[in-house]
């Protein structure tokens, strides 16, 4: 089958076209805006004036006549209305001209799909890092879920935004990389990651304090990159923790990044997982990876009309079937995890369970101290604060801050992921249970910041509350939502029907937390929040 697909998002206009083993040609034309950043309107004109001549080059560099293609593809979103509705025009007239069978891809999944394409990857947990978006994007029940992802810009934005501000132009992530390698200073910038998403704002607001202030533009790139990519890593690592796949695929513009890339493949070689990294070529957006996702979709069912040939400016990547790949098995670890080992040991002869803070040779060593010994110390705050409200938690014996390890009673008992699926009668009352205990704390203004079926240990039927590192004690009703949020998109990892567990748990949250109807009200906003182009 030979697809030709048509990608328009955003600053790219780009034609590729593949077959099931190679791609055949590829071509793209770029706008560029002399003031920096994008004008939606401007750069669809850009597009409709080029699109033609680089659909005929693609065909030319393949070496085929447009009657020789079998489907066209084009990214349906998200993206710019104005630049999204070239691309679907150009692919409906195609699709009239030819006879052929016309595909909306949803261009997240093209990044994903070319990666695979490229290095082999079966089963990947992905990183796609672009100018507008960033996502940490996994295979789970049939569909690519979105782990985590920024909750304002996108990683690429950020790197932008800063070399505007430096008077650079478009696009400011290769000056930021090169200014960073002359960057020897790690300046104090916002750590911000709320449950499994990341937020880059408060690091741009700070950094043109900084810049402000007199520090070295190289520091300040220097910093830039090392605290924002470290917060994608931790999601990341995390997110396999969680979902046990053996392969990192990363993609994306900001994914040609060096720094991110040795980072990447650091934290493959620490969890002896693959790493594979998508050709620069096709990091950016581009054509091909329309073709390969839209073949993909064609060869399992899924077609559309000159009609239903629309486009959708806010069309997330898990509200497509994927049904061609075939999930890895969970493997749920009880004595490891993203950040910690858990060891077996003797306290004052009570078994006990030695949790160690793993250093993080991806991260910059000064900012990795610091994270560990913040995340031991807020962990033994939240868990005093629960134990005084009356929430199961273990008791903690004893710190070590020079160790970087936590002594804790231990817990007989299984994570809730594994207790999940195994089913049984006790479950509608144990999730009741959970969401009573989060209640409790909510009601408090206390949140537990990592709420996920791995951080919930079930002992004759009581849950129990483990790993609240990241939580708050003055929380505001975001991070109360957020708490919420986290645990509902846990439950979809491990469950083909989330919302009646769901459903359980918010019957305990309701009846000891009067504000549950606002909590739940700004828990669905933030859905709406989410990043999607």
């Amino acid at each position: 089958m030979i697809s030709l697909g048509i990608e328009g998002t955003a600053h790219t206009i780009g034609c590729g076209i593949v077959d099931e083993y190679r791609i055949l040609g590829n071509s793209s034309d770029t706008y560029k805006n002399p003031k920096g950043g994008i004008h939606p309107r401007e750069a669809a004109v850009h597009h409709a004036d080029h699109v033609s001549e680089v659909i005929n080059f693609a065909l030319d560099k393949a070496g085929i006549k447009l009657s020789d293609i079998d489907l066209v593809s084009y990214s349906r979103g998200p993206g710019l209305g104005p630049c999204l509705r070239v691309a679907a025009t150009a692919a409906r007239a195609i699709s009239i001209k030819t006879g052929k069978p016309i595909v909306g891809v949803n261009h997240p999944l093209g990044h994903v799909e070319i990666g695979r394409k490229l290095t082999g990857a079966k089963d990947p947990i992905m990183l796609y890092a672009s100018g507008g978006n960033t996502q940490i994007i996994a295979h789970i029940n049939g569909r690519y879920r979105v782990m985590g992802e920024t909750m304002d810009m996108g990683i690429g934005n950020l790197l932008d935004k800063v070399g505007r501000d430096l008077g650079y132009e478009f696009p400011g992530g290769p000056v930021i990389e090169k200014l960073s390698l002359n960057g020897n200073k790690l300046l104090n910038l916002p750590y911000s990651i709320k449950g499994m998403d990341f937020s880059f704002s408060g690091i741009y607001t700070a950094s043109k304090q900084l810049l402000k202030n007199g520090e070295r533009k190289e520091d300040v790139a220097y910093s830039i990159q090392e605290t924002a990519f470290s917060m994608i890593m931790e999601v990341l690592e995390r997110g396999i923790h969680q979902v046990s796949k053996k392969e990192i695929l990363v993609a994306g513009g900001v994914a040609r990044n060096r720094r991110l890339r040795e980072m990447i493949s650091t934290l493959g070689k620490e969890l002896n997982i693959e790493t594979f990294l998508t050709d620069d070529e096709y990091c950016m957006d581009n054509g091909a990876m329309i073709a390969q996702a839209g073949m993909l979709m064609f060869q399992s069912g899924r077609s559309d009309t000159v009609e239903t040939a629309t486009v959708d400016q806010r069309f997330r990547i898990d509200a497509v079937d994927v049904p061609w790949i075939i999930d890895s098995p969970i493997d749920s670890k009880v004595d490891e995890g993203a950040e910690s080992i858990i060891q077996e040991c003797n306290f004052l002869g009570r078994n006990a369970l030695r949790k160690t803070r793993i250093r993080k040779d991806y991260r910059d060593p000064t900012l990795d101290t610091l994270i560990r010994k913040e995340r031991i110390k807020r962990e033994a705050t939240m868990i005093y604060k629960m134990n005084e409200l009356g929430i199961p938690v273990p008791i903690v014996y004893d710190i070590d801050f020079s160790k970087l390890y936590t002594l804790y009673e231990k817990i007989d008992g299984e994570k809730l992921s594994n207790y999940l699926e195994k089913g049984g009668n006790t479950v509608p009352s144990v999730l009741e249970e959970l969401g009573e205990s989060i209640g409790i704390i909510h009601s408090k203004g206390i949140t537990h910041g990592d709420l996920t079926t791995s951080n919930i240990l079930v002992k004759e039927d009581e849950p129990y509350l483990i790993d609240a590192s990241m939580g708050t004690t003055n929380s505001t009703l975001d991070e109360l939502a957020v708490d919420l949020y986290l645990f509902m998109e846990s439950l979809r990892v491990v469950s083909r029907d989330p919302e009646t567990l769901f459903r359980y748990f918010v019957n305990g949250y309701s009846r000891k937390n009067s504000e549950f109807e606002l909590v739940m009200e700004e828990m669905n906003n933030l859905e709406k929040r989410r990043r999607y182009v």
